[in-house]
């Protein structure tokens, strides 16, 4: 009862000390500390803050939500293209907003010179939020510009703002609005092109454009599928000697995935899976989140189907097979690289082979996290795994026990039950791995 007390006079206390005192929440934000050469950056930004606004000025640092750089600051080469090695920094760029005005963004440049990081230019940005910052020669002189997406107060359109670094930050683009955008060699003549994907109500497109001097020239446009919504991931590949292909992630309302491919011939922009007819495309739409990619380390990326197992329901989890296709560019066709059941509630993928999924059969406990492979035929289990602290198997002694993979931080371990007349545990942990990505 006494500290009960205590604690209550010592709250009136304090009421009694700001009585009649406004008080600044933002007046008391501190960023966070980074570490390494971005700490002798962050110095330098906080030396150009307080010269310009004054010596108690308070700043949140702010971060990109999407893409390749989410940290506080981008270090990048005297060219401006980002770096991972901190030591080769010769410029960086961050986002910042002060206190006093927080929902004014600031990018700011800064430069490293003759031994020390200075603020060499600083512009208020398009929108209430920074969303995505990207580097790429959209010119070709050598030099990457600085892409900017800025969250407005629309959840599907951003603002672009592209600036160069030649002197300063000049802005050579902020008129467009966009729903997702990459950077890169689309167009696979060596130099960056920036596509921007728009989503409106059943009309969806892929916009790829070039830098001339200081206009942004659209080199074509294509049309999706236009249940799109949202965009998930990207990723570029070589189709075939002088076309590259960009895979992305588009998701619906209804909660299905669909990958579009979409590249650039001496024809124009193309997208091979649209059919303008019904504005879908059918061929690569399947329920759930679960992302294109490339399987099994070919450098192309595989887009997956489902396959129900008779007796079972979408919903199930291991109630599917997963067949993994390739589409070939020269050919215009499909082929299968690989059969899986995917257990994305509980985070592996299980590879077999076609006799495998003729006789296939799955049973899934949810309290015990246990998924079984079984054999039509004779009814019996061949495999069977089993995550977190579950693994705990009264069977026949016949049956064998191996740890798939360890506990980490973020995930629980994996244990497999096999049979060895059907498997050896060197295939078992050869079929059996990790899902990573499950979405896009």
């Amino acid at each position: 009862m006494g500290r009960c007390l205590r604690v209550a006079a010592l709250v009136c206390a304090l009421v009694l000390t700001c009585a009649g005192c406004s008080l600044d929440v933002e007046s008391f934000l501190q960023p966070p500390r980074v570490q390494g050469e971005q700490q002798a950056v962050q110095a330098a930004l906080e030396t150009y803050i307080r010269d310009r606004s004054g010596a108690g000025a308070r700043y949140v640092l702010k971060y990109p939500v999407e893409g390749a750089h989410t940290a506080a600051f981008s270090l990048c080469d005297e060219q401006g293209f980002s770096l991972e090695e901190e030591q080769d920094a010769r410029m960086a760029v961050a986002f910042y907003a002060l206190a006093s005005a927080p929902e004014e963004i600031h990018i700011n440049l800064l430069r490293w010179d003759t031994g020390e990081w200075v603020s060499v230019a600083d512009a208020v940005g398009a929108g209430v939020a920074i969303r995505q910052v990207a580097f790429g020669d959209l010119d070709g002189d050598g030099r990457a510009e600085i892409i900017t997406g800025w969250s407005t107060y629309s959840s599907h359109t951003h603002q672009l703002t592209v600036y160069s670094t030649a002197d300063g930050l000049r802005t050579v683009s902020g008129d467009r609005v966009y729903t997702s955008l990459f950077v890169g060699d689309v167009t696979a003549t060596g130099g960056d092109s920036l596509l921007l994907l728009h989503s409106a109500p059943r009309t969806v497109t892929a916009t790829l454009n070039r830098l001339q001097g200081d206009t942004l020239e659209v080199l074509d446009t294509a049309s999706l599928d236009g249940g799109i919504q949202q965009f998930g991931g990207m990723t570029l590949c070589r189709l075939a000697e002088g076309v590259h292909g960009l895979f992305v992630e588009g998701y619906k309302e209804s909660g299905d995935t669909v990958t579009e491919l979409i590249y650039y011939d001496d024809t124009g922009l193309q997208v091979p899976f649209y059919d303008p007819a019904t504005n879908t495309s059918a061929a690569t739409t399947r329920p759930g989140r679960l992302a294109a990619r490339d399987i099994d380390g070919d450098a192309m990326v595989e887009v997956p189907y489902s396959q129900l197992i008779p007796g079972h329901t979408v919903n199930q989890v291991g109630g599917a097979v997963t067949v993994w296709r390739v589409w070939d560019y020269v050919t215009r066709s499909w082929s299968v690289r690989a059969h899986t059941v995917v257990n994305t509630e509980d985070g592996y993928v299980i590879t077999l082979n076609g006799d495998q999924v003729r006789t296939l059969d799955t049973a899934y406990d949810t309290v015990t996290r246990t998924l079984d492979l079984l054999d039509t035929g004779t009814g019996r289990v061949w495999l069977r795994l089993t995550v977190g602290e579950n693994a705990d198997w009264s069977e026949p002694e016949e049956m064998r026990s191996i740890t798939v993979f360890s506990a980490d931080d973020r995930r629980p371990g994996c244990t497999a039950w096999y049979d060895p007349q059907v498997l050896k545990a060197e295939k078992v942990r050869y079929m059996v791995s990790r899902l990573t990505g499950v979405g896009g």
